[in-house]
């Protein structure tokens, strides 16, 4: 899983409209996504620009949905 950002707001308007029809994204605050890391090649080929804030493993961000305190904010 990867965090990523899109460069600016006209890439932002349509990397999300590509990504949502294509696959399931988490939406973070401060325009924010979480993506498999595999589906970056949806924007590749879009030619969207993005930029990868962080990496994460799959097991890492299902203990991070699943915890309970993470769930009453």
């Amino acid at each position: 899983m990867v965090k990523i950002r899109f460069k600016n707001k006209e890439e932002d308007a349509k990397g999300f409209c590509e990504l949502a029809k294509r696959i399931k994204l988490i939406c973070l605050p401060n325009d924010v996504y979480e993506i498999s890391e595999k589906s970056l090649r949806i924007l590749d080929d879009l030619k969207i620009e993005y930029k990868i804030l962080e990496r994460e493993g799959f097991d890492y961000v299902c203990s991070k949905i699943r915890n309970p305190v993470a769930s009453q904010v």
